[in-house]
C-alpha cells in the first residue's frame, strides 16, 4: 500500500512510500481509504512528540473513509459497504485495518472527501461537549479556535444540542463565515475576550468553554466564564504552557478538565462512537451538521498538506485523498 511512512524525528517532513497491507486482527476489517483527514496531532507525531498508543499503528492519521474490502462474519460491515471511521493511527495510506467499534456508515449525501473530514473532530466535539462538558440545552458555550477542522465542527454540534453559541477566534473575516454554521455571535482573541463573552451574554458569562488553542489567551478564556462553568481544554496550538490565574478559579468555582481521545480504550471509543452515531447520523444525512473542508491535496502532496496546516489560518479541514 501507499502510506504516509511512520515518524522520523530527524525529518519530520511526511514521506510516502510503500508499507505492507495490514492484516486486520479479529474484531477488526480491512477498508480501501478513500480520503483521511489531517489533524494537528499527526503533526505532533511527525515531530516526534506524540506516539500512536500501543497496538495502533504508526502511519499517521486519526480518520478516514473508504469501502470495506474485507468484513467479519455476521458483522454489518460487509465487503462494498462505505465507511468513515475514527482511528488511533493508520489512516493516512491507502489500507487500513480499523475496529468495527470504531466505524460508521458513511451517508449516502456525502463523499469520501466530506467523510473523511467528520470522525475526528465529531467525536471530540461530542466527547468535550457532552461527556466531559455536560452541555445542557439552553446554556451557552464558547468555542475557541472555532475556525478551524475541530472548531468548525464542534461549533455546528453544540447548535444541534440546544446551545448559544459563541465563536472566538483571531480572525473575524472567517469567524463571520461560521454564521452559516447558526453561530449567535462571534469574539476576537486577546485581552477584551472576556468583556466581550459578558456583552453578549447580559454579563453572565459562558457555561462552558472548549478549549482547542489555549496558550497565552488561556487565562481570557478562564475570565469568560460564568460563575461554577466549565473549561475543557483539548488542544495547545498557542502553547502548552499558560499563565493561570487560582484566586479566579476558586472565587468563581470554576472547573477546569483536560480531554483526549486518542489515547482512550478502543471499548470505550466504540461506546462514544455509538452515541454520537446514534445523535448525528441523521442530521448529517439532512444537512443540519456539514464538514467544512478547506482544501484537499492527493496523497503524493502530503509534504504541502502537512505545512498548510502548520503555517494556519484554514477554514475547516484539510484533507488528504489517498485514491
Amino acid at each position: 500500500m501507499r502510506a504516509i511512512l511512520p515518524a522520523d524525528p530527524s525529518h519530520p517532513t511526511p514521506i510516502v512510500g510503500e508499507l505492507p497491507d495490514p492484516i486486520p486482527e479479529p474484531g477488526e476489517v480491512l477498508v480501501a481509504v478513500e480520503a483521511a483527514g489531517l489533524n494537528h496531532a499527526d503533526l505532533h507525531q511527525m515531530r516526534g512528540h506524540y506516539p500512536p498508543p500501543a497496538g495502533e499503528s504508526d502511519v499517521p492519521g486519526l480518520e478516514c473513509a473508504g469501502v470495506v474490502l474485507e468484513g467479519e462474519k455476521g458483522s454489518p460491515w460487509q465487503p462494498g459497504t462505505r465507511v468513515m471511521a475514527l482511528v488511533g493511527g493508520g489512516a493516512q495510506a491507502t489500507r487500513a485495518a480499523i475496529p468495527v467499534g470504531q466505524l460508521m456508515p458513511l451517508p449516502d449525501n456525502l463523499s469520501f472527501i466530506e467523510g473523511a473530514a467528520i470522525p475526528e473532530a465529531a467525536l471530540t466535539a461530542w466527547v468535550n461537549l457532552v461527556v466531559e462538558g455536560g452541555l445542557q440545552t439552553g446554556e451557552t458555550v464558547l468555542v475557541t479556535g472555532a475556525t478551524g477542522g475541530m472548531g468548525s465542527f464542534t461549533v455546528q454540534l453544540a447548535r444541534e444540542l440546544g446551545a448559544r453559541v459563541l465563536a472566538a477566534g483571531r480572525s473575524r473575516e472567517r469567524l463571520e463565515l461560521l454564521r452559516d454554521l447558526g453561530i449567535d455571535e462571534v469574539c476576537l482573541e486577546g485581552a477584551n475576550l472576556a468583556g466581550q463573552v459578558k456583552e453578549a451574554t447580559n454579563g453572565r458569562g459562558a457555561d462552558l468553554v472548549i478549549d482547542y488553542t489555549a496558550g497565552p489567551d488561556f487565562g481570557s478564556h478562564l475570565a469568560a466564564l460564568a460563575p461554577r462553568g466549565r473549561l475543557v481544554v483539548i488542544g495547545t496550538v498557542g502553547s502548552r504552557r499558560a499563565e493561570v490565574d487560582l484566586g479566579l478559579i476558586l472565587s468563581r468555582r470554576l472547573k477546569v478538565v483536560g480531554s483526549l481521545l486518542r489515547a482512550r480504550p478502543r471499548e470505550e471509543k466504540a461506546r462514544l462512537t455509538e452515541g454520537f452515531a446514534a445523535f448525528a447520523l441523521p442530521r448529517l444525512l439532512d444537512g443540519r451538521l456539514r464538514p467544512v473542508i478547506d482544501r484537499v491535496f492527493p496523497l503524493e502532496r502530503a509534504a504541502e498538506a502537512y505545512k498548510a496546516l502548520g503555517q494556519g489560518g484554514a477554514f475547516g479541514k484539510i484533507i488528504l485523498a489517498t485514491a
